[in-house]
């Protein structure tokens, strides 16, 4: 399901460049086509050296959701932030 999400945010991409190139740059159909099927590939690779994919948190198929909802999991620990109010001097 993820790949079909991709291949069609890449498409709207396409379109997007399709678009922007035809109408603000006035450029020929050939033309935007052309600078379209060239861009989409760089602004795909420039996302992802950007904003690199986090490791998944919870496996895609259900087999392996029900494993790991029967391994007992550790609780959290609780964690204590405490603010306080400064005047601009920096004094309390």
């Amino acid at each position: 399901m993820e790949r079909v999400k991709n291949a069609a945010l890449v498409f709207c991409l396409f379109i997007v460049l399709l678009v922007i190139f035809s109408s603000y740059f006035r450029a020929t159909a050939v033309g935007s086509f052309f600078g379209a099927l060239a861009g989409t590939p760089v602004l795909v690779h420039v996302f992802n050296r950007m904003a690199p994919r986090r490791p998944r948190l919870q496996p895609e198929n259900a087999i392996a959701q029900f494993a790991d909802h029967a391994e007992p999991t550790p609780r959290p620990t609780e964690q204590v932030v405490i603010l306080r109010m400064e005047r601009p001097n920096g004094r309390t």
